[in-house]
């Protein structure tokens, strides 16, 4: 019987840990990650008002895999047999996809190798809500969206003001979902102050004491600010070879079939936050890479060259699923006509947001995929 083809994946994400699975027992899989387990991030932000939910959003790598395997370590370079990690032990590998996702400052994500590191910080931050009594959000997309809505919920006693740059919250959506999530945070008495910044707070910046300058001169009296201003691409180890650019936000640029370094590394693929795909710096992109990463490869190692199958298609029009604490939120759905109202109507969207997403984040989903134990869904 043939050997199979070796793959090796660089970072244990959403798009890392999925193509892994799907591709367990198809070739010889082997996944990177320096961290031991899987954090998932959109859990991480309720579990700052509901503490027990962390737990179950930190899910170990150990039951991912069924005949491949996890190393826990990180790739100091790429080569054209494998890589090389930081302690010097060589993988080999057919092919490789580099997955490496972004980052974003604590408490939501973590680059730290100790997952104590994160759990620590993420504690600390949540002990810092409970005690204060005016906190003022530092962005409107969906991580300041749904925060700004978990602690309202959870901590009606406390002024929540929430920054936003455009007119709405999340002003690359379409203006209809961004008016239906204004809606709901004004139902759960959240003071939104729209078109201004913070100059003083940046992208992966820690949460801050008040008072919060704006850009008009203006200060918000919090005693707690949350900066909440997007994720930053880890590119880092892709970005060392030659041959591979930067778009302008700073994400790896591939060509159709989601290579990065084709005339040097043509096995060599990337996908999720890092990769240029066309795609948002979202979960909802993986929906769409990890099939096309799992067909593709799959092919591959049955011997059909990449650059002959299908190229990558991006979302022409994602659909997007705002919680605004586990009872209310809003969402955008691709659909014709009247269709497409449900998602943001007041009624409908809600409880379409609470049974999509809203009522336990996917934890349950995380968890089967990496086959941890069954979890008890959260609050909602």
């Amino acid at each position: 019987m043939a050997s199979r083809q070796k793959l090796l994946v660089v970072g244990g994400g959403y798009v890392g840990c999925d193509v892994a699975r799907r591709l367990d027992r198809v070739m010889d899989v082997t996944l990177v990650e320096p961290k031991p387990a899987f954090l998932h991030a959109p859990a991480m932000i309720r579990a700052l008002v509901e503490p027990d939910l962390l737990t179950a959003a930190t899910i170990p790598y150990d039951g991912l895999l069924r005949e491949g395997r996890f190393v826990r370590g990180r790739v100091d370079a790429l080569h054209s047999k494998g890589v090389t990690l930081e302690d010097g032990t060589e993988i080999a590998s057919d092919f490789t996809l580099v997955a490496t996702g972004s980052s974003y400052n604590l408490p939501f994500k973590s680059s730290a190798e100790d997952i104590e590191v994160f759990l620590d910080a993420h504690r600390t931050l949540s002990d810092r809500i409970a005690q204060a009594r005016h906190i003022a959000i530092v962005g409107a997309g969906p991580v300041g969206t749904e925060l700004a809505g978990e602690i309202a919920t959870a901590r009606p006693d406390v002024q929540i003001t929430l920054i936003a740059a455009g007119p709405n919250p999340m002003p690359d959506q379409p203006e209809r979902l961004g008016r239906a999530l204004m809606n709901r945070l004004h139902r759960l008495g959240v003071k939104v102050i729209t078109h201004r910044t913070a100059p003083g707070i940046a992208a992966g910046m820690d949460a801050q004491d008040g008072p919060l300058g704006l850009s008009d001169g203006q200060d918000v009296a919090a005693d707690l600010v949350l900066p909440a201003l997007g994720a930053i691409p880890c590119t880092d180890l892709l970005s060392a070879l030659p041959s591979v650019r930067l778009d302008g936000a700073g994400r790896v640029v591939t060509d159709a079939w989601l290579r990065p370094a084709p005339g040097a590394l043509p096995g060599l693929l990337a996908g999720g936050d890092m990769a240029a795909t066309g795609d948002a710096m979202t979960i909802v992109g993986t929906l769409r890479q990890t099939p096309y990463l799992t067909k593709t490869l799959r092919a591959a190692a049955k011997g059909k060259p990449i650059d002959t199958q299908t190229p990558y298609r991006p979302w022409r029009d994602a659909p997007m699923l705002v919680p605004v604490g586990p009872r209310l939120g809003a969402t955008h759905l691709p659909l014709p006509g009247l269709l497409a109202l449900a998602g943001t109507m007041r009624g409908p969207g809600d409880t379409l947001t609470r049974l999509t997403k809203g009522r336990d984040l996917f934890v349950g989903k995380y968890r089967r995929l990496l086959g941890a134990q069954r979890f008890k869904g959260s609050r909602g």
